[in-house]
C-alpha cells in the first residue's frame, strides 16, 4: 500500500512539474535528482498529516508532526538574535517573530529558504519550504550555488506557474524568470507566457544580475543528517526519517488500543422476549438511549437462565499502553530525541549526571539544527543588506550580528544556579560573573547592573543609619 501512495506522489508531483522540462528551459546542470523532489512530496505530505499508511483500519497519532514541533520548541525557546544595523535589525526582528514555524518546516520538511525580496517600499522576506523550492547546485563545502523558487496563482481552472532561478557565478548572481499557464487537471507546465501577462508579476524582468556578491541572495537552512535517498545531496532529510517503519507500527498499535476501548464497552445480550413489542411494526424494540448497552439474541440457549448475558470482558490497557511507549521510545532513539520527549518516563533520572547523559544526543540534535539556521540568518541579513544597497536604503557596511542560543537542553538550570552561587560565596568569582552566569548578561550589562545595586545598598544602609541616630 505504501508503495502505491508513493507512486500516485510521484506521478502528482511529475504532473505538476515536468523534471525534464524544468531542465531543458533553464539549461540547467541539475544535481539534484528526480528521487530528491519525489522525496519532498512524500516528506511534505506526512508533515501535513496526510501519512500514505492511513487507512480505514488505522488512526494516526501524527507522531511526526509532534516530534517536529517539540524539537522546534527545544531549538528556538531561548534564542536571541540581534543585527546592530537598525534598518536590518528592524527587518531581521520582524521576521524572527516566526522563527519556531519556520524552523518546524525546516526539520519536517528537511530543508528551507529564507529569501529576501523588495516590494517597492520596504525588504521583506518570504520562507520558501521544500515542496516549493528546487536546489539545484552546491559547492563542495555543502554551500547551495543555484536553485529554483516556486511561486503560484490559481484563477479557476487556471494555474499560473513562476519559476525563479537564482545562479552563482563569477561573484555575481544571474536570475532568470520564466512562467507558465496550466490548467489544475491537466499539464501544469503547459504554456510559456510572458511575466506581463499576470499582473502580480507584471514588474518582474525575465532576466537580471547581481554583481559583486558571494553567495546567493537568502540564506538556506537544511538538515545535517546523512541522505540515505541520494548520499551525494547536502541536503538532508526530516528528523522523523529514521523512524518511518517505527511510526507506521506506532498508528497501527495506537489503532489498536482504540479498538480495545471501544471492544470491550459494557452490552448485555438479552433475549427478544424480554424486549418491547412495536404494535404496528411488529418488531421488537430496543430501549431508547440505550442501543449501546443492550444487544438482541433471539437464540435463549445463548443466554443464561434469566434470559441475559453481560458482556464485560476484562480491558487489556496497560499492555496495549506499554506497547505504544516501546515504539515511542524506539522512534525517540532512531531520531535522537531524549527518551520522554514523546514517550512516558517510567523512571526518573535523578542526578545532574544521569540527566545530561540521558539528554546529550538530544543535545547534539538540537545543536546541529541550531548551527544551520544561525548560518542560514547570517546569509539572510547579507542578502537584506545588498537589497538595500540595490534600493539606495541607507544602512552601514560594517554591521555586527549577535546570536544567544541556549543550552538548557543539556544543562540544568536550577543545578546551574545553585552552583554559581556556591563559587560566589566561596569567592571563586565575582558578583559581575555571577550576574552573568545567572541572568544571562553580557560583561557590560553585568557591571552595570553590580554598581547599581552596590548603590542601592549604600542609600539603603545610610537611610538605616539615620534612623537609629535619630532614635538615639
Amino acid at each position: 500500500m505504501l508503495d502505491k501512495v508513493v507512486n500516485k506522489l510521484k506521478g502528482w508531483w511529475h504532473k505538476m512539474f515536468d523534471y525534464n522540462k524544468i531542465v531543458a528551459d533553464f539549461g540547467l546542470d541539475m544535481q539534484t535528482s528526480k528521487d530528491m523532489l519525489d522525496a519532498f512530496q512524500e516528506w511534505n505530505t506526512i508533515f501535513n498529516g496526510h501519512e500514505p499508511w492511513i487507512d480505514d483500519t488505522t488512526i494516526s497519532l501524527h507522531v511526526a508532526k509532534t516530534m517536529c514541533e517539540k524539537v522546534a520548541k527545544a531549538v528556538t525557546i531561548e534564542y536571541k538574535s540581534m543585527c546592530d544595523e537598525p534598518y536590518i535589525n528592524n527587518i531581521y526582528q520582524h521576521f524572527l517573530r516566526n522563527k519556531r514555524k519556520y524552523t518546524e518546516c525546516m526539520i519536517g520538511k528537511s530543508c528551507i529558504d529564507f529569501k529576501p525580496y523588495f516590494d517597492g517600499k520596504t525588504i521583506r522576506i518570504s520562507a520558501i519550504q521544500a515542496d516549493k523550492f528546487i536546489p539545484v547546485k552546491f559547492d563542495d563545502d555543502g554551500n547551495l550555488l543555484s536553485s529554483v523558487t516556486i511561486d503560484q496563482l490559481t484563477e479557476g481552472t487556471d494555474v499560473y506557474t513562476r519559476l525563479e532561478y537564482n545562479e552563482l557565478k563569477d561573484g555575481n548572481m544571474y536570475i532568470k524568470n520564466i512562467a507558465y499557464k496550466g490548467r489544475k487537471d491537466g499539464t501544469i507546465l503547459e504554456n510559456r507566457i510572458d511575466l506581463s501577462k499576470v499582473n502580480k508579476w507584471k514588474d518582474i524582468e525575465e532576466n537580471g544580475c547581481i554583481e559583486g556578491v558571494d553567495r546567493l541572495i537568502g540564506g538556506f537552512a537544511s538538515m545535517k543528517n546523512v541522505n540515505p535517498i541520494d548520499n551525494s545531496s547536502p541536503c538532508g532529510v526530516p528528523i522523523y526519517f529514521n523512524a518511518l517503519d517505527t511510526l507506521k507500527e506506532i498508528d497501527k498499535q495506537f489503532s489498536r488500543t482504540l479498538w480495545e476501548f471501544e471492544g470491550t464497552e459494557l452490552a448485555i445480550d438479552i433475549d427478544e422476549t424480554m424486549l418491547q413489542k412495536n404494535l404496528k411494526t411488529g418488531n421488537y424494540e430496543i430501549p431508547k438511549r440505550k442501543k449501546r448497552l443492550f444487544r438482541m439474541l433471539r437464540d435463549t440457549k445463548a443466554t443464561n437462565n434469566n434470559g441475559y448475558n453481560v458482556f464485560s470482558p476484562e480491558i487489556r490497557d496497560n499492555s496495549l499502553f506499554n506497547g505504544l511507549n516501546e515504539y515511542l521510545r524506539q522512534a525517540e532513539n532512531q531520531c535522537g530525541l531524549a527518551y520522554g520527549t514523546l514517550s512516558k518516563m517510567d523512571e526518573i533520572a535523578k542526578t545532574a549526571t544521569e540527566i545530561k547523559s540521558a539528554k546529550q544526543d538530544y543535545y547534539v540534535t538540537v545543536s546541529d539544527i541550531q548551527e544551520s539556521l544561525q548560518h542560514a540568518f547570517d546569509d539572510l541579513i547579507y542578502g537584506i543588506y545588498v537589497l538595500c544597497k540595490i534600493y539606495g536604503i541607507p544602512v552601514k557596511p560594517n554591521y555586527i550580528v549577535e546570536h544567544d542560543w541556549d543550552d538548557s537542553i543539556l544543562i540544568d538550570k536550577e543545578s546551574a544556579r545553585n552552583q554559581a552561587l556556591i563559587e560566589r560565596n566561596n569567592s571563586i568569582t565575582s558578583d559581575v560573573q555571577y550576574v552573568m552566569d545567572t541572568k544571562g548578561y553580557k560583561e557590560k550589562e553585568a557591571i552595570e547592573f553590580v554598581e547599581k545595586q552596590k548603590q542601592y545598598r549604600k542609600i539603603t544602609q545610610d537611610e538605616i543609619e539615620k534612623e537609629e541616630e535619630t532614635e538615639e
